[in-house]
């Protein structure tokens, strides 16, 4: 199995996944000529994917959704409020070119078993983990704060893309105007530094190894800073360097390609 974002942060989001046969992808938060660029660079097209995936309705996650959905026609799933929105947003997407989820999964989607999960946001949200033969991806983004449904869709994840959007003293000391800065706070909101750091250590604890930061801020954090509050809390717990991974996904550009097998036995 092997995954990369496409792109991650505010301005856009997109991940890929991939084992054998069988392509996700997770958003379409670029232009679908930028989105088709992209995966052409990993030897892919959007005709090619097994199917889309929508974690919520929000622009930075359906930029590219309307061409996808008149170019191709590959299934889009998503939550059924997600899709009703998108149908009255988009306006030329018919609604027979989404699929929504029904009940609480998993579901098979070409070799992968996809199992979508609740994320607290400000808007209906979703989380995925994704299993294939040889290994766990989980993600969760756009979350205000960590309920036990997300840990439970992160947990014994072989590799797990988490948020860690934003620096506190960065975002209350900086250019937002209040209103914004209290949204992002919130419990709809995103995931501070440190509450990913938190985050990542209760996962370890529960099986993960590797992780991906994704989803910064341009305007109120830098990949140091996440690195260093999410590795100093690890440390703090007595992780060792070595014994886990912990990556920064580039906020405009696609990241680098991840593969991984699992070894041991999920939990």
């Amino acid at each position: 199995m092997r995954f990369c974002t496409l792109v991650s942060g505010s301005s856009g989001n997109a991940v890929y996944v991939e084992e054998g046969s069988s392509r996700l992808l997770i958003d379409a938060g670029l232009s679908f000529r930028e989105l088709s660029r992209r995966l052409k660079e990993l030897g892919t097209s959007p005709a090619a994917l097994s199917g889309l995936l929508l974690t919520h309705e929000h622009s930075d996650h359906t930029k590219g959704l309307a061409q996808f959905a008149r170019s191709t026609g590959v299934p889009i799933f998503g939550e059924r409020a997600t899709l009703l929105s998108l149908c009255v947003k988009l306006g030329t997407v018919m609604p027979d070119r989404f699929t929504a989820f029904s009940g609480q999964g998993p579901f098979q989607i070409a070799g992968f078993q996809v199992q979508p999960f609740s994320v607290p946001h400000d808007v209906p949200c979703l989380g995925f983990r994704i299993e294939g033969v040889s290994g766990c991806f989980a993600m969760a983004t756009d979350l205000g704060y960590v309920t036990q449904t997300v840990l439970d869709g992160l947990r014994g994840a072989d590799f797990a893309l988490v948020e860690s959007n934003h620096d506190v003293d960065m975002l209350i000391g900086g250019p937002y105007p209040p209103y914004l800065k209290r949204r992002i706070l919130s419990d709809e909101g995103h995931l501070s530094n440190e509450a990913c750091g938190e985050l990542c250590c209760r996962l370890v604890q529960q099986g993960c190894e590797h992780f991906l930061l994704g989803h910064l801020s341009s305007v109120n954090n830098l990949p140091r800073l996440a690195i260093e509050a999410v590795c100093g809390r690890l440390l703090e717990m007595g992780v060792r360097p070595g014994e886990v991974t912990v990556d920064v996904a580039p906020r405009l550009e696609s990241s680098p390609i991840f593969g991984f097998e699992r070894l041991r036995a999920p939990i």
